[in-house]
């Protein structure tokens, strides 16, 4: 049996299950961007995402994580942090540099701070660590949506 993996979001509720990582004016995961948008000059507030690995492998490698389609509108910004401490999410800047745009070497290790995810036993879990997001606006960024990005998340498993 194969690792299987799914996005977990972390905010001031709680961890949810990702189905979108959508940015936008609250802290919530899932959200509907049209429904809280950013106002320009401002940051969405940050969003905390990490995958969660189930079912049976031997190891987890290599996690790599990117913005691999979608054109950013002008001054539009995502800024990215890898193996990120969790804090509760806001609207400041994280300050953290923008998010790559093509393949890494490598840049995200497991929740323990590890190059690796060493399966145990059977039905035993493993998390990556933290990626940091963050939408960052100027004033003269031009109003309303924005393109759809495709982030890729990318891994080695024996």
């Amino acid at each position: 049996m194969a690792a299987t993996h799914a996005w977990k979001e972390t905010g001031s509720g709680g961890e949810a299950t990702a189905t979108n990582i959508n940015f936008g004016s609250v802290d919530a995961p899932n959200l509907v961007s049209a429904t809280y948008p950013i106002t320009r000059g401002t940051n969405s507030f940050s969003k905390y995402i990490r995958c969660l690995f189930t079912g049976s492998w031997t190891e987890i490698s290599a996690m790599k994580f990117w913005k691999s389609a979608g054109a950013l509108n002008a001054e539009e910004k995502i800024k990215a942090s890898f193996n990120a401490t969790y804090a509760a999410p806001s609207q400041t800047g994280t300050g953290d540099s923008d998010v790559p745009t093509s393949e890494p070497a490598s840049n995200i290790n497991s929740a323990e701070g590890n190059a690796t995810i060493v399966y145990g036993a059977s039905g035993v879990s493993g998390y990556s660590a933290y990626v940091r997001l963050q939408t960052k606006t100027l004033v003269t960024t031009p109003s309303g949506a924005v393109a759809q990005k495709t982030f890729t998340f990318q891994y080695d498993e024996t």
